[in-house]
């Protein structure tokens, strides 16, 4: 494509880079968090007086594992494209306002694009904060009802159903904080590509 070497490409592509460096702060700390957590379980499960106790704590442990794990992967992949988005964005298709900016090839955002992008920060940056405040309430309710669960050392099918569906919310919600947190701190790219 011949605006692959345009002014307005390469910042693109800086807006890029700038994206996937959100990811790696963000994901990265809920990874550390994640670890810590990973840590705890271990901790509690040697601790542990009742079956259910060290049943809990090892499953708590093991999902965290394959959160981790899953992290370390999406962290990798984001490392390469911080260090090579344009392999990252080679064969993109782009939306029509950005086709149009990046063939005029000129690095200042046409009022188009700007609008495109002031439209998708409207709607980006709210989702942002409402959903870490959400993350922050779930993980909250999460660990208040784990916390009775675990008193108990027996627990009904539907109050550790309830534990385990809150728990799922709160790694759902966890990925919905890095995307749009992704997508409020660096919008460039998105909109380039989706409009």
């Amino acid at each position: 494509m011949p605006f692959e070497t345009s002014p307005a490409y390469d910042r693109v592509l800086a807006d890029d880079r700038n994206y996937h460096i959100v990811f790696l702060v963000v994901g990265g700390l809920f990874t550390l968090l994640l670890v810590v957590f990973m840590v705890f379980s271990r901790l509690q499960f040697k601790r542990a007086g009742s079956r259910f106790e060290r049943r809990t704590y090892l499953s708590f442990g093991a999902a965290g594992l394959t959160l981790v794990l899953f992290m370390a992967l999406a962290l990798w992949a984001n490392v390469t494209s911080v260090v090579n988005p344009r392999k990252t964005l080679a064969g993109t298709t782009f939306s029509p306002v950005g086709e149009a900016w990046l063939s005029d090839g000129r690095a200042q955002i046409s009022p188009l694009l700007q609008q495109a992008i002031d439209d998708r920060l409207a709607w980006q940056r709210p989702k942002a904060v409402i959903c870490a405040i959400l993350l922050v309430a779930c993980v909250t309710l999460t660990v208040f009802l784990w916390r009775r669960l675990l008193r108990r050392s027996t627990a009904g099918k539907l109050a550790v159903t309830g534990g385990v569906l809150s728990a799922a919310a709160c790694v759902l919600l966890m990925f919905m904080v890095i995307g749009n947190a992704e997508g409020a701190l660096a919008p460039l790219t998105l909109t380039v590509i989706y409009g």
